[in-house]
Parts: C-alpha cells; structure tokens; sequence
C-alpha cells in the first residue's frame, strides 16, 4: 500500500506571535524572536536560514528591508534572490543584532551559557529550536514531536494560502521552482475552503 508522507506541523504567523508576546527577555529569547521572524518573512530553509551574514541585509528607510539569500536549493549556481523581511521582522533582528554584539557576518549564532555569543548556528538546530518555541506556547507532546526543521516555511506557506495569495507569488517567495510542495503544504487550508466545506456551512451542517 502507498504511504503518505509524513508533513511537519505549522507553525504559523498566530503561533510566532504567540512566543514574541511570550517569552520574555535575555539574548535566547532576542534570538528566537529574530530567527522566527525571518524565517518566516524570508520562508527560508534551514541552510538559507543559517547562512545569512550581516552584510547580506539591506535596512530600508521605512523601517522594512531586503535580505540577500545568496544560494538555495534550487539555485545550485548561486544566481541570488531577495527577500523581504517586514518591519516587524527588522524590529526584533535590530534588538537582537544589538544586544548580541554582531556587527559582521553570521546573523544567527549558538549561545554559550545565557550571556555569550558563540559561532554560526548549524542548520541541524534549528528543527530543535521550533521545538523548543512550541513547547513553550504550550503545544502538546504529539505536536512538538511533528515539529520539524520546516516548520515555519510550512507555516508560512500555508498562512499566504489562506490569505488568498496567489500560488505564483508564493512559489516566488519560497523559491520553488515546482508547485507540487506549495501546494501539499497548502492542502489543508484548500480542503477546508473546498467544494464540500462551502457546501456544509450553506446547508447547516458545520454550525453557524
């Protein structure tokens, strides 16, 4: 029989706002909140993710920016491909840049104890980080477990999704060259906005 693949739970923009509002002050916390930001805004892979170096940020005078994602998945020859972090997202990775002293290269880099910056962080933390983040807005156990290293871009995706963002635009902001993962991601938010859901809520029987 053909197995179905296993996706990664979500975490979305309502989930990351609910850690920013949540998790206090320290250098972890400023990492978390910068990390979850850009990874969302960017919809970056974990390889992206990591790579960013200071001077691949450019801040826009209206408080927005782009950001440089020099090589990706599938852009084996490095052509580049901007992205576009939100005020939010610059507000929260100027805190952090700030109170973590980074003033060149990597961005996201490994804490040593609760007060110092260490080297780049490795893309295979970043699935224990998002673990970390829905354990603490208390998901459950069989949610964290389905927590993965692609989290937030499926997250990302399908939020756009639902707000009716056309699949062109977000194959461009994910980088996807095919609309076969966008589309999985998003199907989800597709079934509940199908044929039978519209159908159910006309004739009475999803409630209200």
């Amino acid at each position: 029989m053909p197995t179905i693949q296993r996706q990664a739970l979500a975490l979305g923009w309502k989930e990351i706002k609910e850690f920013i509002d949540s998790a206090g002050e320290g250098l972890r916390a400023d990492r978390e909140r910068a990390l979850l930001c850009v990874a969302y805004d960017t919809m970056a892979r974990r390889s992206e993710l990591v790579a960013f170096v200071l001077e691949d940020i450019e801040f826009m005078p209206n408080g927005s920016g782009t950001m440089l994602i020099r090589r990706s998945k599938t852009d084996a020859v490095g052509e580049g491909a901007k992205a576009y972090p939100s005020q939010e997202t610059v507000k929260w990775l100027q805190i952090w840049l700030e109170h973590a002293g980074i003033g060149e290269g990597a961005i996201f880099r490994r804490l040593v104890g609760r007060n110092r910056v260490g080297e780049r962080l490795h893309a295979d933390i970043i699935a224990d980080i998002y673990k970390r983040v829905a354990r603490w807005i208390g998901m459950a156990a069989k949610q964290v477990n389905k927590v993965s290293g692609h989290s937030v871009r499926v997250g990302a995706a399908q939020d756009l999704l639902a707000l009716n963002i056309d699949l062109a635009s977000i194959m461009q902001t994910g980088r996807w060259k095919s609309s076969r993962m966008p589309t999985r991601y998003g199907e989800a938010v597709s079934v509940a906005r199908g044929g039978m859901a519209h159908a159910a809520a006309a004739q009475g029987r999803d409630g209200e």
